[in-house]
């Protein structure tokens, strides 16, 4: 019996001696993010169920446009909250899109009714910008 133990120990203790952790290293993804303020009256209006405002980001460079990933999110209640874009929110759906140098922000009707949609009166927008490995 007491061979018995004494060979499970041993056989234990090799095992944990010769297994061995091995550590993964994670790179950080860069990222920056700025936050832009807007008024009700800095959204221009395409129609009464379509109206947009221009962001202007000079750090969106076409790298981030044709490798990047760039995030959008939405406040309405100074920052206390943000919704993530595409969303609709109060009956509006606000989307987003993008090129070198800037972002279009869009406030819209979802389902087209003849009713006109109104923009928040203070709206707080969080832009980030992600670099990506492109794979292709």
């Amino acid at each position: 019996m007491k061979k018995i133990l004494l060979a499970f120990l041993i056989g234990t203790a090799t095992l944990a001696v010769s297994s061995s952790c091995t550590k993964e290293y994670y790179d950080v993804v860069p990222s920056i993010t700025m936050v832009y303020e807007r008024d009700a009256n800095q959204w221009t209006s395409q129609s009464a169920i379509n109206k947009y405002v221009d962001l202007n980001v000079p750090e969106l460079t076409s790298y981030y446009v044709s490798q990047g990933i760039v995030g959008l999110a939405i406040s309405f209640d100074n920052e206390a909250t943000y919704n993530t874009l595409p969303a609709t929110i109060d009956g509006v759906s606000y989307n987003f899109d993008y090129t070198t140098g800037s972002v279009r922000v869009y406030a819209q009707d979802p389902i087209y009714t003849n009713g006109e949609i109104s923009v928040p009166e203070h709206v707080f927008i969080k832009v980030s910008l992600t670099e990506a490995d492109f794979v292709q």
